[in-house]
C-alpha cells in the first residue's frame, strides 16, 4: 500500500480554475494549502518558469497572484499524435514562503471555490 506523502488535503477546484503567470499555463487539477497540480501543453512557457504563479477563476473574477513556488514533479500525461505533436504534461508545485495575506486568500479560495476533496 502506497503511503500518502502530502501534508495537506487536496481539493478539486471549480471548473475553469487556471494556474497562470505572465502567460496562461493551464487548468488546475487539484489544490491544497501546500501546493497545486496543473496541466499544460509541452512547449509552452510553463517549461521555462513557475517560480511564481497565480490562481485565476475568471467566472468569479478571482486572482491570487505572485505565489512563490517550487517544482515538486513534472510528468508526461499524454503524447502528441501524428497531426498534433504537442504532448500534455502535469506539473505539481509547492507553495513557498506565503505571507499572511496570501495564506488568507488561499484558505478563502479553498473553502469557497472548490468542489470537495480529490
Amino acid at each position: 500500500m502506497r503511503q500518502e506523502r502530502r501534508k495537506s488535503v487536496r481539493y478539486r477546484p471549480k471548473h475553469g480554475t487556471m494556474a497562470v503567470n505572465t502567460h496562461a499555463l493551464g487548468p488546475i487539477i487539484n489544490i491544497s494549502m501546500g501546493g497545486l497540480s496543473f496541466r499544460y501543453l509541452e512547449g509552452t512557457p510553463a517549461e521555462l518558469s513557475t517560480e511564481s504563479l497565480g490562481i485565476f477563476l475568471g467566472s468569479e473574477d478571482v486572482l491570487i497572484d505572485q505565489l512563490a513556488t517550487r517544482i515538486v514533479s513534472d510528468t508526461l500525461v499524454s503524447k502528441g499524435t501524428a497531426f498534433m505533436k504537442t504532448s500534455t504534461r502535469q506539473r505539481s508545485i509547492q507553495f513557498m514562503n506565503l505571507n499572511d495575506a496570501q495564506l488568507s486568500h488561499l484558505q478563502d479560495f479553498i473553502s469557497k471555490r472548490t468542489q470537495g476533496t480529490y
